[in-house]
């Protein structure tokens, strides 16, 4: 086994503290200092597009790369390596590597000296990529104003070229003043064991017990049958045709009701779990076939035991595991305002899942998905379930454009307000961390460009990869009637279709279920 020490100094004024071993946290030791020695051939690689290095929202990068080129100043001038500034509440930094150990990468410990400065206060937080592909994202660490010495540790990796690795810092100042601020990262790479048999090591499941892809995200969509004589099988090949590919992930409702569209799974989803689909259901309080509202309450006293009940016996004889969400878009007032207090709504929560592992239905993954909207977001502490209920936190980003009257917003913008939101301290201090998934997601045509929308379909990954918890999306095939006219439709325009299909075809959407 190899382990050596990959170094890449902040700026010229600290090569001679590296060298010494007198940054806190360092020992002037043999393997630090020839490690330091190699720090001039440790200098970010060609490809890492340095230029490109992104923050804070506006036009201009936050982070620039200096004369000496292995050092980082803020773009105002600072002599700091990394810098989130109060007018640029998030930031990030990409940084390569060179000089890798031949055999490439099995485990790879990220070390970062971070704090904050000037009355700043925030997070940083650790991403490790192979080229473009994430290999994985350490929590959001808060920042005091006394250096700190952080590690993330990333094991059970297969990369075949070390130099193709970058890690990734995103900074999130909250405070409104100040800086946070980083002056040194390393990495330790340690390459697979060789047992001279030619054993690979043993890796974490490409898949875990969550059904969360190990790298990279899961590509899906919802699309009505409506058109299909309401075979569901049928609607989905249908938008296969289209979208030029196998989805990874179905969505699909059902109501309340114990016959026809209230039993799950049925014997579409029964299929296409045999087909190696992950089906995901969103099992709502209503029976739309008769109009009525089964509420909150009724469901948290125990009244509707029965139904539910029925359904754990169902699920547990599901051939394989799936996705349910319950009462997704519960912040969603025009549907849900009559359901009962959001502690009702908690405690049905509760009680669903509780009988369901009760009756060994433990081959359901959770998922809680509120809409995203800014003008429930204050509900939402008060409607979150917990974490011991929640495997997937959903939401449903759109970017409508005409139909509500909004501006255009680009892939990033629309995915990225709702998720910043979430990770903000002040909200990650009532859940933890959790794989994120668009349970919808669409956009409006542009009558004026009709190319806008088939840019907007090709920049999805693009904008995934900016947010590296979303680990699932899933497209809304289906017109908005009650916005008209709301074209969401992937066929809305032959340009839609090329440019949904070409985002499918990223690398990044197309990973191993087994």
């Amino acid at each position: 086994m190899l382990d050596v020490r990959l170094l890449l100094c902040a700026a010229p004024a600290l090569l001679a503290a590296c060298s010494s071993g007198e940054l806190a946290g360092t020992e002037p030791s043999e393997q630090l200092a020839s490690a330091v020695a190699q720090t001039a051939s440790l200098a970010p690689t060609s490809d890492v597009a340095l230029d490109k290095i992104w923050g804070g929202g506006g036009t201009a990068p936050i982070f620039k790369l200096v004369d000496d080129g292995t050092s980082f100043a803020a773009s105002d001038g600072g002599g700091t390596f990394a810098r989130s500034a109060p007018g640029a509440a998030t930031a990030s930094l990409t940084l390569g590597y060179s000089g890798a150990p031949a055999g490439g990468a099995r485990q790879v410990v990220v070390n970062v000296q971070a704090w904050a400065i000037n009355g700043g206060a925030g997070t940083v937080r650790v991403h490790l990529y192979d080229g473009d592909t994430l290999l994985g994202s350490g929590p959001a660490r808060a920042l005091s104003a006394s250096q700190q010495n952080l590690s993330e540790t990333f094991g059970g990796l297969a990369v075949a070229n070390g130099d193709r690795l970058r890690t990734q810092l995103v900074f999130q100042n909250t405070a409104g003043t100040g800086s946070l601020v980083s002056s040194i990262v390393w990495i330790d790479v340690t390459t697979p064991d060789d047992d001279g048999g030619g054993t690979p090591p043993d890796e974490e499941p490409v898949v875990s017990d969550k059904l969360v892809p190990r790298s990279g995200a899961w590509w899906g969509a919802y699309n009505s049958s409506r058109n299909h004589g309401w075979d569901w099988g049928l609607a989905i090949k249908d938008f296969e045709a289209k979208a030029g590919r196998k989805l990874d992930i179905v969505y699909r409702y059902h109501d309340w009701g114990t016959t026809d569209n209230g039993v799950f799974p049925d014997r579409f989803e029964t299929a296409q779990m045999n087909e190696g689909y992950i089906v995901h259901l969103s099992w709502e309080s209503r029976r739309y076939s008769a109009g009525q509202n089964v509420t909150w309450t009724e469901i948290a006293n125990g009244s509707q035991d029965a139904v539910i009940r029925a359904a754990a016996e169902r699920a547990k004889n599901a051939p394989g595991k799936f996705m349910i969400a319950f009462d997704h878009e519960m912040d969603n007032t025009d549907v849900h305002s009559a359901d009962g207090p959001d502690a009702d709504y908690v405690a049905a929560y509760r009680r669903i899942v509780d009988m369901f592992r009760a009756a060994g239905a433990t081959n359901v993954v959770w998922v809680w998905t509120p809409m995203g909207w800014s003008g429930t977001r204050a509900r939402l502490p008060a409607l979150y379930p917990g974490d011991t209920y929640v495997d997937w936190i959903g939401y449903d980003p759109y970017n409508f454009y005409e139909c509500n009257g909004s501006g255009w917003k680009d892939p990033a913008t629309t995915f990225g307000s709702h998720y910043d939101w979430m990770h903000a301290p002040a909200q990650m201090a009532w859940h933890g961390e959790k794989p994120y998934i668009l349970s919808e997601f669409s956009s409006h045509e542009d009558p004026a460009d009709p190319n806008r929308k088939g840019q907007w379909m090709r920049g999805i990954v693009d904008a995934m990869k900016r947010y590296p918890d979303i680990k699932a999306v899933q497209f809304y095939n289906s017109n908005v009637t009650h916005r008209s006219p709301c074209k969401l439709a992937v066929d809305s325009s032959s340009q839609s279709v090329a440019g949904y299909a070409a985002a499918g075809s990223d690398p990044y959407v197309n990973q191993p279920h087994h």
